[in-house]
């Protein structure tokens, strides 16, 4: 096994047949030297492939925990114990990297040493693109490029939130930063709070345009039924009075939390 310039973890949690396709593409499209942590809470037949496929390769370190990884920070802390290298890259199972997907951001990274996260353009399997970056609109995190065509959005530049399906973080700045603690779940949020906790700690978030992968969203994520709305939105408003935009949300969707229409002018006046 070479030296390591890159720790890759990838998350698992059954659907078997995603993880398979993502490890190809990583054996097959990462030019770097890189080392392998799979954080697995499976209890379909994932364990016992992954078993086999650790005995095929020699760069691969595989955490399988039945019990399972209560936030996607869980998995990304567990899986910092076992980093090698100074940057680790995140790559959902629901992730097919395409070609040479590792070496722009790491030339990024080269550049400036207080880049600490650099996220990726997610394509959807139609070829349109899912997210580029991501773009506060007051209160509202919104997936830029959304719905566009895949060739677009293909530059280099600073942001503010990316998503972390899909990107690449220093070590230095994500140990000790990704609270376990504050969300419920797999429904979202903590990937946009790490990047304003990063931001916040004087790192920066460059998105990088040139390097690409196709996702499918939430194909692993688990129920989309009222308990996962129910976390979801108090998650959101927990990320809101975290970072100042409570007030902000109330004005749009009352204490109750329901979408409400735009106060009218003259009582906005008032």
């Amino acid at each position: 096994m070479a030296e390591p310039v890159l720790d890759i973890m990838v998350p698992t949690h059954n659907h078997l047949e995603l993880t398979i396709t993502c490890l190809a593409a990583i054996y097959a499209h990462t030019r770097s030297p890189f080392h392998l942590i799979i954080t697995d809470s499976s209890t379909d037949l994932t364990p016992l492939y992954l078993n086999q496929f650790c005995k095929e390769k020699d760069n691969v370190t595989f955490i399988h925990n039945p019990a399972g990884f209560k936030t996607g920070n869980a998995f990304f802390n567990r899986a910092l114990v076992e980093c090698k290298s100074e940057f680790m890259a995140m790559v959902m199972n629901s992730v097919r990297v395409e070609p040479n997907w590792d070496i722009p951001a790491l030339q990024l990274f080269g550049m400036d040493s207080k880049i600490g996260l650099v996220g990726f353009k997610s394509l959807l399997p139609d070829g349109t693109i899912e997210s580029a970056f991501i773009k506060m609109s007051k209160w509202l995190p919104c997936d830029v490029g959304r719905g566009e065509p895949g060739h677009r959005y293909s530059l280099m530049h600073e942001v503010d939130v990316v998503q972390w399906a899909f990107s690449m973080g220093r070590k230095a700045a994500l140990v000790g930063n990704l609270d376990e603690n504050i969300f419920h779940g797999h429904v979202g949020w903590d990937d946009i709070d790490n990047s304003f906790v990063l931001k916040s700690k004087g790192w920066k978030i460059f998105y990088c345009g040139a390097s690409a992968g196709y996702h499918q969203p939430r194909a692993s994520r688990g129920d989309n039924g009222v308990e996962a709305a129910h976390k979801n939105r108090e998650n959101g408003i927990t990320f809101y009075k975290r970072w100042g935009f409570y007030e902000e949300w109330l004005k749009q969707n009352g204490a109750d939390g329901n979408v409400h229409s735009p106060p009218k002018p003259e009582k906005a006046a008032q």
